[in-house]
Protein backbone atom coordinates (compact mmCIF):
# COMPACT_ATOMS: atom_id res chain seq x y z
CA UNK A 1 0.00 0.00 0.00
CA UNK A 2 1.12 3.64 -0.67
CA UNK A 3 1.78 6.47 1.89
CA UNK A 4 -1.94 7.83 1.09
CA UNK A 5 -3.05 4.04 2.38
CA UNK A 6 -2.14 4.76 5.85
CA UNK A 7 -3.98 5.46 8.80
CA UNK A 8 -4.24 9.50 9.13
CA UNK A 9 -2.22 9.44 12.78
CA UNK A 10 0.51 7.83 10.69
CA UNK A 11 0.26 10.24 7.62
CA UNK A 12 0.22 12.91 9.92
CA UNK A 13 3.71 11.34 11.68
CA UNK A 14 5.57 11.16 8.28
CA UNK A 15 5.03 14.80 7.15
CA UNK A 16 5.67 16.36 11.02
CA UNK A 17 9.28 14.09 11.31
CA UNK A 18 10.51 15.77 7.88
CA UNK A 19 10.58 19.15 9.82
CA UNK A 20 13.97 19.81 11.20
CA UNK A 21 13.24 21.09 14.66
CA UNK A 22 16.21 20.27 16.94
CA UNK A 23 17.17 22.35 19.98
CA UNK A 24 20.41 23.87 21.04
CA UNK A 25 21.23 24.13 24.70
CA UNK A 26 23.98 26.72 23.58
CA UNK A 27 20.94 28.99 22.82
CA UNK A 28 19.35 31.79 25.02
CA UNK A 29 15.97 32.50 23.19
CA UNK A 30 12.99 30.32 23.55
CA UNK A 31 12.86 28.62 21.35
CA UNK A 32 16.22 27.50 21.42
CA UNK A 33 16.50 27.25 17.68
CA UNK A 34 13.78 29.73 15.45
CA UNK A 35 12.95 26.14 13.11
CA UNK A 36 10.69 24.72 15.53
CA UNK A 37 8.17 27.81 15.08
CA UNK A 38 8.42 25.72 11.31
CA UNK A 39 6.19 23.18 12.80
CA UNK A 40 4.28 25.15 15.13
CA UNK A 41 2.98 27.12 12.42
CA UNK A 42 1.88 24.36 10.45
CA UNK A 43 -0.05 22.55 13.32
CA UNK A 44 -1.99 25.89 13.50
CA UNK A 45 -2.58 25.75 10.00
CA UNK A 46 -3.89 22.62 10.48
CA UNK A 47 -5.85 22.99 13.73
CA UNK A 48 -7.89 25.83 11.76
CA UNK A 49 -8.38 24.08 9.24
CA UNK A 50 -10.04 21.13 11.84
CA UNK A 51 -12.35 24.19 12.75
CA UNK A 52 -10.58 25.07 15.87
CA UNK A 53 -10.60 28.38 15.34
CA UNK A 54 -8.89 30.19 18.58
CA UNK A 55 -5.65 28.14 17.55
CA UNK A 56 -2.27 29.96 17.68
CA UNK A 57 1.23 30.49 18.46
CA UNK A 58 2.72 32.71 20.49
CA UNK A 59 5.91 34.92 20.45
CA UNK A 60 7.97 31.93 21.91
CA UNK A 61 6.69 29.60 19.74
CA UNK A 62 4.05 27.41 22.43
CA UNK A 63 0.76 26.28 20.02
CA UNK A 64 -2.20 26.44 22.01
CA UNK A 65 -5.60 25.71 20.96
CA UNK A 66 -9.48 24.43 22.68
CA UNK A 67 -11.80 21.81 21.37
CA UNK A 68 -15.60 22.85 23.82
CA UNK A 69 -16.93 20.24 25.91
CA UNK A 70 -19.82 18.40 24.41
CA UNK A 71 -21.38 18.24 27.80
CA UNK A 72 -24.38 20.60 29.22
CA UNK A 73 -22.96 23.82 30.54
CA UNK A 74 -23.37 23.00 34.13
CA UNK A 75 -21.74 19.45 33.59
CA UNK A 76 -18.66 21.24 31.69
CA UNK A 77 -18.60 23.69 34.27
CA UNK A 78 -17.96 20.82 36.88
CA UNK A 79 -15.94 18.82 34.88
CA UNK A 80 -11.98 19.50 35.02
CA UNK A 81 -10.62 20.99 31.83
CA UNK A 82 -8.15 17.98 30.36
CA UNK A 83 -4.90 18.93 28.62
CA UNK A 84 -3.23 17.08 25.87
CA UNK A 85 0.62 18.44 25.60
CA UNK A 86 3.70 17.36 23.54
CA UNK A 87 6.93 18.83 22.70
CA UNK A 88 7.76 20.04 19.01
CA UNK A 89 11.32 19.90 19.09
CA UNK A 90 13.41 16.93 18.98
CA UNK A 91 17.08 15.67 20.55
CA UNK A 92 20.63 17.30 20.05
CA UNK A 93 21.82 14.43 20.37
CA UNK A 94 21.80 12.94 17.14
CA UNK A 95 21.52 14.35 13.49
CA UNK A 96 18.33 16.04 13.25
CA UNK A 97 17.48 16.64 9.64
CA UNK A 98 16.93 16.52 6.61
CA UNK A 99 15.00 13.38 8.10
CA UNK A 100 13.62 10.76 5.26
CA UNK A 101 11.03 8.23 7.33
CA UNK A 102 11.11 5.48 5.65
CA UNK A 103 7.72 2.30 6.58
CA UNK A 104 8.89 -0.96 6.63
CA UNK A 105 5.89 -3.32 5.70
CA UNK A 106 4.80 -6.12 8.13
CA UNK A 107 7.94 -6.60 9.97
CA UNK A 108 9.54 -10.22 9.91
CA UNK A 109 11.61 -10.16 12.95
CA UNK A 110 14.66 -10.22 10.93
CA UNK A 111 17.39 -7.70 11.15
CA UNK A 112 16.80 -4.55 8.84
CA UNK A 113 19.90 -2.43 7.61
CA UNK A 114 18.89 1.57 6.93
CA UNK A 115 19.88 2.52 3.64
CA UNK A 116 20.89 6.14 4.28
CA UNK A 117 23.83 4.68 6.83
CA UNK A 118 24.65 0.76 6.60
CA UNK A 119 26.00 0.56 9.67
CA UNK A 120 23.01 1.16 11.25
CA UNK A 121 21.08 -2.27 12.04
CA UNK A 122 18.21 -2.68 13.86
CA UNK A 123 18.49 -5.86 15.47
CA UNK A 124 16.42 -7.77 17.63
CA UNK A 125 19.30 -9.08 19.19
CA UNK A 126 19.67 -5.39 20.35
CA UNK A 127 16.38 -4.38 20.60
CA UNK A 128 14.32 -7.05 22.02
CA UNK A 129 10.86 -4.90 22.00
CA UNK A 130 11.29 -5.43 18.06
CA UNK A 131 10.37 -8.98 18.76
CA UNK A 132 7.34 -7.84 20.32
CA UNK A 133 6.60 -6.16 16.89
CA UNK A 134 6.58 -9.00 14.52
CA UNK A 135 3.59 -8.13 11.75
CA UNK A 136 4.07 -4.57 12.11
CA UNK A 137 4.69 -1.34 9.95
CA UNK A 138 7.68 -0.14 11.28
CA UNK A 139 8.67 3.53 10.70
CA UNK A 140 12.32 4.57 10.83
CA UNK A 141 14.80 7.12 9.42
CA UNK A 142 16.89 6.12 6.54
CA UNK A 143 19.80 5.84 9.22
CA UNK A 144 21.03 9.30 9.00
CA UNK A 145 19.28 11.16 11.07
CA UNK A 146 16.60 10.20 14.32
CA UNK A 147 13.32 9.50 13.63
CA UNK A 148 12.04 12.38 15.74
CA UNK A 149 9.07 9.92 17.54
CA UNK A 150 10.18 11.81 20.48
CA UNK A 151 7.67 13.47 20.70
CA UNK A 152 6.46 14.19 16.88
CA UNK A 153 4.62 10.73 17.44
CA UNK A 154 2.99 12.71 20.37
CA UNK A 155 1.83 15.72 18.07
CA UNK A 156 0.45 13.05 15.60
CA UNK A 157 -1.21 11.43 17.81
CA UNK A 158 -3.50 14.42 19.47
CA UNK A 159 -3.78 16.24 15.77
CA UNK A 160 -5.42 12.85 15.04
CA UNK A 161 -7.57 12.43 17.94
CA UNK A 162 -8.67 16.62 17.85
CA UNK A 163 -9.71 15.60 14.31
CA UNK A 164 -11.72 12.35 15.17
CA UNK A 165 -13.26 13.77 18.09
CA UNK A 166 -14.41 17.33 16.19
CA UNK A 167 -15.90 14.61 13.57
CA UNK A 168 -17.74 12.98 16.51
CA UNK A 169 -19.94 14.94 18.41
CA UNK A 170 -21.24 12.15 20.17
CA UNK A 171 -17.69 11.17 21.59
CA UNK A 172 -17.77 12.56 25.30
CA UNK A 173 -15.36 15.14 26.01
CA UNK A 174 -14.93 17.54 28.97
CA UNK A 175 -13.39 20.82 28.14
CA UNK A 176 -10.08 20.15 26.70
CA UNK A 177 -7.09 21.53 25.77
CA UNK A 178 -4.19 21.05 23.51
CA UNK A 179 -1.23 22.21 23.70
CA UNK A 180 2.51 21.41 21.75
CA UNK A 181 5.49 22.89 23.76
CA UNK A 182 9.14 23.81 22.77
CA UNK A 183 12.60 22.97 23.54
CA UNK A 184 11.73 19.54 26.03
CA UNK A 185 14.48 17.86 25.10
CA UNK A 186 17.53 20.49 26.48
CA UNK A 187 15.24 20.84 30.05
CA UNK A 188 13.51 24.20 28.98
CA UNK A 189 9.98 23.26 27.37
CA UNK A 190 7.83 24.98 30.13
CA UNK A 191 10.27 27.73 30.94
CA UNK A 192 7.53 30.54 28.81
CA UNK A 193 4.35 28.46 28.92
CA UNK A 194 1.18 30.62 29.81
CA UNK A 195 -1.15 28.65 32.09
CA UNK A 196 -3.30 31.04 32.26
CA UNK A 197 -3.74 30.68 28.29
CA UNK A 198 -4.02 27.15 28.84
CA UNK A 199 -6.49 27.04 31.17
CA UNK A 200 -5.94 23.34 32.37
CA UNK A 201 -6.77 21.56 35.38
CA UNK A 202 -5.24 18.09 34.67
CA UNK A 203 -2.92 16.94 31.95
CA UNK A 204 -1.14 14.24 30.53
CA UNK A 205 2.39 14.49 28.08
CA UNK A 206 1.68 12.34 24.99
CA UNK A 207 5.75 11.33 25.16
CA UNK A 208 6.29 8.26 26.66
CA UNK A 209 7.50 4.89 24.92
CA UNK A 210 5.91 1.09 24.92
CA UNK A 211 2.07 0.70 24.32
CA UNK A 212 0.63 0.12 27.92
CA UNK A 213 3.72 2.51 29.87
CA UNK A 214 1.89 5.34 32.07
CA UNK A 215 5.19 7.13 33.63
CA UNK A 216 4.07 8.88 36.97
CA UNK A 217 7.54 9.33 38.48
CA UNK A 218 10.68 10.29 36.84
CA UNK A 219 14.32 11.75 37.78
CA UNK A 220 14.84 14.92 39.82
CA UNK A 221 16.92 16.64 37.72
CA UNK A 222 19.96 19.23 37.84
CA UNK A 223 22.83 20.00 35.04
CA UNK A 224 26.30 20.58 36.80
CA UNK A 225 28.64 23.29 35.24
CA UNK A 226 32.20 22.72 36.17
CA UNK A 227 34.43 25.49 35.27
CA UNK A 228 38.51 24.92 35.63
CA UNK A 229 41.21 28.22 34.94
CA UNK A 230 44.40 27.41 34.74
CA UNK A 231 47.66 29.22 33.61
CA UNK A 232 49.70 28.17 30.63
CA UNK A 233 53.28 28.30 29.95
CA UNK A 234 55.96 26.48 27.16
CA UNK A 235 56.13 22.68 28.08
CA UNK A 236 59.82 23.16 28.31
CA UNK A 237 59.50 25.62 31.26
CA UNK A 238 56.77 24.26 32.54
CA UNK A 239 57.38 23.01 36.08
CA UNK A 240 56.50 24.65 38.99
CA UNK A 241 54.62 27.29 36.74
CA UNK A 242 51.66 25.52 34.19
CA UNK A 243 48.47 25.00 35.93
CA UNK A 244 46.57 22.55 33.45
CA UNK A 245 42.66 23.07 33.82
CA UNK A 246 42.38 20.48 31.31
CA UNK A 247 43.87 17.89 33.79
CA UNK A 248 42.42 19.23 36.39
CA UNK A 249 39.53 18.75 34.83
CA UNK A 250 39.52 15.40 34.33
CA UNK A 251 40.70 14.30 37.87
CA UNK A 252 37.18 16.11 39.20
CA UNK A 253 35.09 13.95 36.74
CA UNK A 254 37.56 10.89 37.63
CA UNK A 255 36.99 11.00 41.45
CA UNK A 256 33.11 10.66 40.74
CA UNK A 257 31.38 7.02 41.50
CA UNK A 258 32.00 4.83 38.00
CA UNK A 259 29.58 2.59 38.98
CA UNK A 260 27.20 5.59 38.57
CA UNK A 261 26.96 6.50 34.72
CA UNK A 262 24.06 6.04 32.64
CA UNK A 263 26.16 2.64 31.08
CA UNK A 264 25.87 1.12 34.45
CA UNK A 265 22.55 1.89 36.03
CA UNK A 266 19.04 0.96 35.43
CA UNK A 267 15.17 1.34 36.97
CA UNK A 268 15.68 3.40 40.32
CA UNK A 269 19.75 3.97 40.24
CA UNK A 270 20.57 7.35 39.66
CA UNK A 271 23.91 8.44 37.99
CA UNK A 272 26.34 11.12 36.87
CA UNK A 273 26.64 11.74 33.07
CA UNK A 274 29.15 14.31 31.92
CA UNK A 275 27.41 14.62 28.44
CA UNK A 276 29.79 18.22 27.35
CA UNK A 277 33.99 18.15 27.85
CA UNK A 278 36.14 20.68 26.48
CA UNK A 279 38.61 23.13 26.94
CA UNK A 280 42.49 23.36 26.81
CA UNK A 281 45.85 23.89 29.15
CA UNK A 282 43.91 27.70 30.49
CA UNK A 283 40.62 27.13 30.71
CA UNK A 284 38.26 23.78 30.40
CA UNK A 285 34.52 23.16 31.37
CA UNK A 286 32.30 20.15 31.30
CA UNK A 287 28.59 19.97 31.40
CA UNK A 288 26.86 17.27 34.09
CA UNK A 289 23.84 15.51 34.25
CA UNK A 290 23.06 14.58 37.96
CA UNK A 291 19.76 12.44 37.95
CA UNK A 292 18.26 10.29 41.25
CA UNK A 293 15.04 9.81 42.28
CA UNK A 294 15.03 10.94 45.67
CA UNK A 295 15.46 13.91 47.03
CA UNK A 296 18.10 12.74 49.69
CA UNK A 297 19.85 10.77 46.95
CA UNK A 298 20.31 13.95 44.54
CA UNK A 299 21.49 16.08 47.55
CA UNK A 300 24.52 13.29 48.07
CA UNK A 301 24.95 13.69 44.27
CA UNK A 302 25.57 17.67 44.56
CA UNK A 303 27.78 17.26 47.55
CA UNK A 304 29.68 14.34 46.10
CA UNK A 305 30.58 16.73 43.36
CA UNK A 306 31.09 19.80 45.32
CA UNK A 307 33.88 17.75 47.69
CA UNK A 308 35.55 16.51 44.30
CA UNK A 309 35.93 19.97 42.92
CA UNK A 310 37.20 21.05 46.50
CA UNK A 311 39.60 18.67 46.69
CA UNK A 312 40.88 20.32 43.03
CA UNK A 313 41.43 22.91 44.40
CA UNK A 314 43.30 22.16 47.85
CA UNK A 315 45.41 19.77 45.39
CA UNK A 316 46.01 23.03 42.78
CA UNK A 317 45.63 26.28 45.32
CA UNK A 318 46.63 28.67 41.60
CA UNK A 319 43.69 26.82 40.03
CA UNK A 320 40.44 28.69 39.97
CA UNK A 321 37.62 26.01 40.15
CA UNK A 322 33.73 26.50 40.13
CA UNK A 323 30.70 24.72 40.28
CA UNK A 324 27.52 25.64 39.38
CA UNK A 325 23.87 23.55 39.66
CA UNK A 326 21.01 24.45 37.87
CA UNK A 327 17.18 22.63 38.99
CA UNK A 328 16.38 21.50 35.80
CA UNK A 329 12.97 19.33 37.17
CA UNK A 330 11.72 17.43 40.07
CA UNK A 331 10.00 14.00 40.55
CA UNK A 332 6.70 14.34 39.51
CA UNK A 333 4.65 11.85 41.61
CA UNK A 334 4.18 13.50 45.13
CA UNK A 335 2.58 16.50 43.02
CA UNK A 336 0.51 14.41 40.88
CA UNK A 337 -0.66 12.28 44.51
CA UNK A 338 -1.04 15.96 46.31
CA UNK A 339 -2.87 17.65 43.49
CA UNK A 340 -4.80 15.42 42.13
CA UNK A 341 -4.47 11.44 41.81
CA UNK A 342 -7.04 10.83 39.57
CA UNK A 343 -4.77 11.87 37.06
CA UNK A 344 -3.02 8.31 37.53
CA UNK A 345 -5.71 6.77 38.54
CA UNK A 346 -8.56 7.35 35.49
CA UNK A 347 -5.44 6.63 33.08
CA UNK A 348 -5.33 3.30 34.75
CA UNK A 349 -9.24 2.75 34.61
CA UNK A 350 -9.37 4.02 31.32
CA UNK A 351 -7.10 1.60 29.97
CA UNK A 352 -8.58 -1.00 31.61
CA UNK A 353 -12.02 -0.25 30.42
CA UNK A 354 -10.87 -1.29 26.94
CA UNK A 355 -8.95 -4.57 27.96
CA UNK A 356 -5.47 -2.69 28.32
CA UNK A 357 -3.42 -3.02 31.91
CA UNK A 358 -1.62 0.20 31.75
CA UNK A 359 2.29 -0.47 34.02
CA UNK A 360 3.26 2.47 35.84
CA UNK A 361 6.96 3.60 35.29
CA UNK A 362 9.28 5.60 37.13
CA UNK A 363 11.02 6.81 33.40
CA UNK A 364 14.69 6.92 33.48
CA UNK A 365 14.28 10.41 32.12
CA UNK A 366 11.91 13.88 32.38
CA UNK A 367 9.10 15.76 30.27
CA UNK A 368 7.28 18.34 30.73
CA UNK A 369 5.10 16.65 32.78
CA UNK A 370 7.83 16.89 35.74
CA UNK A 371 7.46 20.64 35.70
CA UNK A 372 3.94 21.07 35.16
CA UNK A 373 3.10 18.83 37.94
CA UNK A 374 5.35 20.68 40.55
CA UNK A 375 3.64 23.61 39.17
CA UNK A 376 0.82 22.23 40.36
CA UNK A 377 -0.97 21.17 36.83
CA UNK A 378 -0.79 17.35 37.51
CA UNK A 379 0.40 15.67 34.34
CA UNK A 380 1.49 12.06 33.92
CA UNK A 381 3.04 10.73 31.18
CA UNK A 382 1.10 8.40 28.66
CA UNK A 383 3.24 5.99 26.06
CA UNK A 384 3.18 7.11 21.89
CA UNK A 385 4.58 3.69 21.35
CA UNK A 386 8.43 4.80 20.24
CA UNK A 387 11.42 3.48 21.09
CA UNK A 388 15.41 4.27 21.10
CA UNK A 389 15.16 7.59 21.32
CA UNK A 390 17.80 10.16 20.97
CA UNK A 391 19.31 8.00 18.15
CA UNK A 392 19.62 6.95 14.57
CA UNK A 393 18.06 3.49 15.62
CA UNK A 394 14.82 4.58 16.66
CA UNK A 395 11.81 3.29 15.87
CA UNK A 396 8.15 3.13 15.75
CA UNK A 397 5.21 1.46 14.35
CA UNK A 398 1.78 2.48 12.47
CA UNK A 399 -0.48 0.20 15.06
CA UNK A 400 1.45 1.96 17.99
CA UNK A 401 0.40 5.17 17.08
CA UNK A 402 -3.15 3.93 16.46
CA UNK A 403 -3.23 2.22 19.45
CA UNK A 404 -2.25 5.23 21.06
CA UNK A 405 -4.75 7.26 19.45
CA UNK A 406 -7.54 4.83 20.81
CA UNK A 407 -6.66 5.04 24.31
CA UNK A 408 -6.11 8.77 24.36
CA UNK A 409 -9.85 9.23 22.94
CA UNK A 410 -10.90 6.66 26.12
CA UNK A 411 -8.98 8.96 28.00
CA UNK A 412 -10.87 11.81 27.28
CA UNK A 413 -14.54 9.76 27.55
CA UNK A 414 -13.38 9.18 30.43
CA UNK A 415 -12.65 12.47 31.96
CA UNK A 416 -16.02 13.31 30.88
CA UNK A 417 -17.75 10.72 32.41
CA UNK A 418 -16.22 10.63 35.78
CA UNK A 419 -14.71 13.98 35.81
CA UNK A 420 -17.42 14.74 37.98
CA UNK A 421 -16.60 12.35 40.56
Amino acid sequence: MSQQDLPGVARKFLRYVRIDTQSDRDSPTTPSTIKQKDLGRLLVEELKAMGIAGAGMDRHGYVYAGLDSTLAEAEAAATPALALVAHVDTSPDEPGGPVEPIVHRGYDGSVITLPGDPSVKLDPARSKALREHVGHDLITSDGTTLLGSDDKAGIAIIMQVAEDLLADPDHPRPPLRICFTVDEEIGRGVDKLDYRRLAADVAYTIDGGDVGDLDVATFNAVEATVHVEGVNVHPGSAKDVMVNAGSILCEILSALPASETPETTAGDEGYFCAYQISGSITEAEAKLLLRDFTADGMERRKRLLRQAAEVARIRHPRASIGVELQDQYKNMRDYIEETDPRAIGFAVEAAREMGLELRQKSVRGGTDGSRLSEEGLPTPNVFTGGHDYHSRFEWNTVQNLEATVAYVKQLVRYWAEHGRD
